[in-house]
């Protein structure tokens, strides 16, 4: 029996997002149950969200009797296959408003070849300020670095959100904008020589596909960023849905597709449940006093090695993916 082919798409790298693409195998294969009759062809972009992704998306639907692509990691991927394509299924994980960007009409109601889950990430980036206000609430007014990749889809609108937010909490926010590694590490060398009170780090997949070197950089500098990934790498704090179950979503949107529903009848999905993770380690390493009004709502973490068993699992899938 031929195997289905289902395309997965992505603008990072498959090492830095091993187990989320592990995790989105592992489901699938399970909800085909004892057949697993389906063949993934996955794409990696390497952070080249404009040439390297457009390439790979087109590649994708061209891919004979492809039957439904993933779009992961943000609106990137999504966006290249909905110019590629109006006629393939789609489905994205983790989009921050999806019919802004124009990939759905409505939530409820997509009405088209795509679908999938709303991310909110950029979304909660006001929030995430906010925790910063909270953790550092001494200072009058503070100076919070915000870095941003330069590359995003849509960012002066999201980013005038964030600074209108950021007024009226008495934050003068220290912008960066940085599309690489090199990027990152001088925006770091900015907030430090700007004397900054913390940093937010945006949400966006290029940060979290570089996310130790990310983590590395802010050093000691009170940092938040989006997925708890960050928190577990030895960042100070994250505040996000959890990427994992995205991806489980997103093969349960897989299955449902390979059943014969059509994404134009497939509600975007909305995460309900929202994880504020605090590492220890890096609270006591960094000697930062951490609100208990913030402690009480924390999941608590210590960096910690990944267990032989998880990798042995990740491996598993990825053999069954080939």
């Amino acid at each position: 029996m031929a195997r289905r082919k289902v395309g997965f798409l992505h603008p990072g790298s498959k090492e830095s997002f091993k187990k989320a693409y592990s995790t989105f195998v592992r489901r699938l294969l399970d909800i085909r149950g004892e057949d697993r009759d389906v063949r993934i062809i996955d794409r990696w972009a390497a952070d080249d969200t404009s040439k390297t992704l457009k390439e790979h998306a087109e590649a994708l639907v061209a891919v004979a009797n492809i039957e439904v692509i993933v779009a992961a990691g943000g609106p990137s991927a999504a966006l290249r296959l909905k110019d590629a394509t109006s006629t393939v299924p789609v489905v994205f994980t983790s989009v921050a408003d999806p019919v802004g960007y124009g990939l759905v009409t409505d939530l409820d109601a997509p009405g088209g070849n795509i679908t999938g889950i709303a991310g909110f990430t950029t979304e909660l980036d006001v929030t995430r300020l906010e925790l910063l206000r909270e953790l550092l609430p001494k200072p009058a007014a503070l100076n919070v670095g915000i870095l941003n990749n330069s590359a995003r889809e849509n960012l002066a609108a999201q980013y005038q959100k964030l600074a209108d937010a950021a007024a009226t909490m008495n934050i003068a926010p220290v912008r960066q904008d940085k599309a690489d590694l090199a990027g990152i590490k001088a925006a770091f060398a900015a907030f430090r020589a700007a004397n900054v009170n913390a940093v937010l780090v945006t949400a966006d997949s290029l940060f979290n596909d570089l996310r130790a070197d990310v983590v590395a950089e802010a050093g000691a500098i009170p940092t938040i960023y989006q997925w708890r990934e960050f928190a577990e790498a030895g960042g100070l704090m994250s505040y996000g849905p959890n990427i994992l179950e995205a991806y489980e979503m997103a093969a349960e949107y897989v299955g449902d597709i390979l059943d014969g529903m059509a994404p134009a009848d497939l509600p975007v999905s909305i995460p309900n449940d929202f994880e504020l993770v605090i590492n220890l380690r890096t609270v006591m390493k960094n000697n930062i006093k951490v609100p208990a009004s913030l402690l009480k709502n924390a999941e608590l973490v210590r960096r910690r090695r990944r267990s032989r068993q998880a990798m042995l699992l990740d491996a598993e899938a990825d053999e069954q993916a080939d």
